[in-house]
């Protein structure tokens, strides 16, 4: 139901909808507003976790011991250049990539990590670490500082080596790359000699096989008979000689023959032999027929001239007689050597074909022994080609000593570091930068999820969904650089212009502009002040509220209702005097339990001294008859009520005021307690106008939400005046 309020504006009845609906739009990203807010209010936090954070990595930077990078960069050659058209001893690396990945175990191997650390006492010798006695925990130390890895899927590996030391880093990632590429051209070295060694060995035992061999197989031959020249064995070229004489031999002995019985014939035909053929070819004969036919000639002449018995005739005769003797005594011999030659041709072919005979005896006894022959032969054969071989082989790795090349190169030498690869101090500062903002985040981040407190108009009116009555800011918070020498409740009076008592005015027109009155057009309101635990600022509150309230020209009258703790009763009462103990009993009247504020206006109805038992003087019926005589009286009632959740006399008189205002400490009370007095209140029939918040630092951005006055105090400077 909607009343007409005093001044004429339209006010919501506190009765009605005292829990407020959440109607806030749904948003997909945190409002930014929020976020700056929040980030605002923790400024400092995160100030001191992002200092931290930053000195902590800069201590832990600036202790680490440096250490410095050399990388060197070996490119492995699958295949290595031919000095000679050879065949090397050891294989080419394969193309896969598990060979690769083989070079860089071997490369890691400690078998290198000791040749290095050898190497590098060779070239360090005045370093400590180069003693012999060291040299092992050296091959360890490079062992550990150095690691080996491949480029991608490329034939490149790198080795990097860290050390304390730039140049002994430097010197640990070239040693490395060399020692592996000497090593590795030392077993192709050490292969090839020992291949060479091995060959040399066996080609002499090879020689000496086929030699044995070859030896057996002449023994052989010159045992059998089998010793050949030109492809055949002496019998085959004996029984080919024999053939050839004998074929020889059988012609002349035709021939001789031929001439024989040629010569025979003519002797028998009568012929006395002188047309014999060989005879008319004898030079003697051919002498003798001339003579004859001289002497033949000197007869005829002599017969002519003289007597038959004429000398001269017979000498003549008988020299020719004597020629013709000699003739024939030459067809005689003649004809006797045709007979020999024939004798000696017959005897000859006869013994060429006895020896013949034997050799084809000889040879039919060579063709026997032809099958051990051939199986020494194939002996000797190949005795003598493995021998050719492995000689052959001896002399390719001969001619390959000295050309070995290994099958990786150095493609790049690792350089003297400048800067240290650790702590790496741009990064360090970086991180120490960027961890020390996320740090920082994350602090405020756990700061406002482990907040228990309520500190903003959000919180109140989306978690707690009652209206948001306001805040009460410290006074040492508006201030400034000035310092307090009078406490709140005397400052409001001192400084009605403060922004410290603009808070209450505030507070006191968000009470009095809304709600409606009990009873009668010039009844007065009667306000309570409630809070869920003490020390929330209650009492400065109710005190503050109730003069500023009187300086505005409204008779107002507060009444403190915390018989237990005073905390208003206090403030204005130092002596003993009636007061609300007995007001409440009749004993006295209400202007003679008045105590007033002379600065001010206002009024106090309060009492002197404690509770004195455990009767409670504020029943309803008292409380009843006390608000209405105050309403008369008064044209606002502050009714400064005890803490609810921990005194049961706070709900009897919050549910006898017009409207009920709930402090809550900034920042400090939790949610659950206020929501719990709120509740508590509900659940009494009080009529709670709404939640502020007490205490509040203003000199923090957006103390109380960016929806609040004092996220813009700074544009209100000339407002006030402290």
């Amino acid at each position: 139901m909607n009343d007409v309020d005093s001044l004429g504006g339209e006010v919501i009845d506190p009765a009605e909808g005292q829990r407020l609906a959440d109607t806030s739009p749904a948003r997909i990203l945190p409002d930014p507003r929020i976020i700056w807010l929040m980030f605002r209010r923790n400024a400092l936090l995160f100030s001191l976790v992002t200092v931290a954070v930053v000195g902590a990595v800069a201590a832990w930077t600036l202790t680490r011991t440096p250490i410095y990078e050399g990388t060197a960069s070996l490119l492995v050659e699958v295949a290595t250049p031919d000095v000679v058209d050879v065949k090397a001893v050891t294989k080419d690396i394969a193309t896969n990539s598990e060979a690769i990945y083989t070079q860089v175990r071997l490369i890691g191997s400690p078998e290198v990590a000791r040749r290095a650390a050898a190497a590098y006492a060779a070239l360090r010798p005045a370093d400590p670490k180069s003693a012999t006695d060291a040299r092992e925990a050296l091959a360890q130390i490079i062992l550990a500082n150095t690691t080996v890895a491949r480029v991608g899927s490329s034939f490149v590996i790198e080795v990097t080596a860290t050390a304390p030391d730039p140049q002994f880093a430097t010197d640990m990632a070239n040693l490395v790359a060399q020692q592996y590429i000497a090593a590795q051209r030392e077993a192709k070295v050490n292969a090839n000699s020992d291949a060479g060694k091995f060959l040399q060995t066996r080609t002499a035992e090879l020689r000496a096989d086929a030699s044995a061999a070859d030896a057996a197989l002449q023994q052989y031959k010159i045992s059998n008979g089998l010793m050949s020249a030109q492809g055949s064995t002496m019998a085959e070229q004996e029984i080919s000689t024999l053939n050839q004489q004998i074929a020889q031999a059988e012609a002349e002995l035709a021939e001789k023959e031929g001439r024989l019985s040629a010569a025979e014939g003519q002797l028998r035909a009568g012929g006395g032999g002188a047309d014999v053929g060989a005879a008319l070819g004898s030079g003697t004969i051919g002498t003798l027929r001339q003579s004859e036919a001289l002497a033949s000639t000197k007869v005829a002449e002599m017969e002519s001239r003289y007597g038959p018995l004429h000398p001269d005739l017979n000498r003549a005769r008988s020299e020719l007689t004597e020629i013709r003797s000699q003739i024939q005594q030459e067809i005689n011999r003649i004809l006797s050597n045709l007979r020999a030659d024939v004798r000696v041709a017959a005897s000859r072919l006869s013994s060429l074909r006895a020896s013949r005979a034997r050799a084809n005896g000889t040879l039919a006894g060579n063709n026997s022994a032809a099958v051990g022959l051939m199986e020494l032969e194939r002996r000797a054969e190949a005795a003598k080609g493995i021998y050719e071989t492995f000689l052959k082989r001896l002399q390719e790795t001969s001619a390959q000593e000295g050309l070995q090349q290994a099958n990786a190169r150095l493609a790049s030498a690792a350089e003297l570091a400048d800067e240290p690869v650790f702590p790496n101090r741009r990064l360090a500062a970086l991180v120490g930068i960027l961890g020390g903002f996320l740090a920082g985040f994350a602090a405020i981040a756990i700061s406002e999820y482990l907040r228990g407190g309520i500190r903003t108009k959000s919180d109140i009116e989306k978690r707690l969904r009652v209206r948001y009555a306001g805040a009460i800011p410290t006074l040492d918070s508006t201030l400034g650089k000035e310092r307090r020498t009078e406490p709140p409740e005397e400052y409001v009076v001192s400084h009605p212009f403060s922004i410290f008592a603009e808070s209450f005015r505030a507070l006191q027109a968000f009470m009095m502009l809304g709600g409606s009155k009990a009873t009668g057009a010039h009844s007065g309101r009667v306000i309570a002040i409630s809070s869920a635990l003490p020390q929330e600022g209650k009492t400065t509150t109710s005190t503050c509220l109730a003069r500023t309230t009187a300086m505005g020209g409204v008779s107002t009258v507060l009444v403190d209702c915390d018989l237990r703790r005073r905390g208003s009763s206090a403030l204005m009462i130092d002596k003993a005097r009636p007061g609300l103990y007995e007001y409440l009993a009749g004993e006295v009247s209400l202007d003679e339990a008045l105590v007033l504020h002379p600065e001010s206006g206002m009024y106090l109805l309060g009492t002197a001294t404690p509770q004195p038992d455990a009767r409670d003087p504020l029943t309803p019926e008292n409380l009843a008859r006390m608000t209405a005589e105050l309403r008369q009286r008064f044209e606002v009632t502050i009714l400064d009520t005890a803490p609810v959740l921990g005194v049961a006399d706070a709900r009897a008189v919050a549910a006898c005021a017009d409207r009920v205002l709930v402090i809550t400490r900034w920042s400090k009370t939790s949610a659950d307690a206020v929501e719990a007095t709120i509740d508590i209140l509900l659940a009494a029939g009080a009529k709670i106008s709404g939640v502020a918040l007490s205490q509040v630092d203003i000199t923090k951005y957006a103390s109380t939400g960016h929806q609040d006055i004092y996220n813009y105090q700074r544009q209100f400077r000339g407002y006030y005046a402290n």
